[in-house]
């Protein structure tokens, strides 16, 4: 789960063209908090202060908790928008990727 959480932050910092220092400051957190998450060397870190790096990374804390093969910051912002539709359209997107996916 370590490692997922650190791919997760630093994909998504550099996404957002973050440096590790205005991700801490966005988060209220240290730059070697930040810098540790990054490198896997983090232990016991408090949820609040995991809650503050995914809320300034645009995340929800759940997305440092899903199946590991699905972290990546693409495959999370596609869930998220299919988990914001209707069902009705849920399925009517998801029907249509999968089609495109086929060709």
């Amino acid at each position: 789960m370590q490692n997922a959480i650190s791919k997760l932050v630093s994909q998504k910092r550099r996404a957002l063209d973050l440096t590790i220092e205005k991700l801490a400051e966005r988060a209220g957190v240290s730059v070697s908090l930040i810098s540790r998450i990054e490198r896997g060397e983090f232990e016991n870190i408090s949820l609040k202060k995991l809650q503050s790096i995914a809320s300034a990374l645009n995340l929800k804390l759940s997305d440092f908790f899903t199946d590991d093969s699905l972290t990546g910051i693409h495959t999370l912002e596609l869930i998220a928008y299919l988990k914001s539709l209707p069902e009705n359209q849920r399925e009517i997107v998801s029907e249509s990727i999968l089609k495109i996916l086929k060709l």
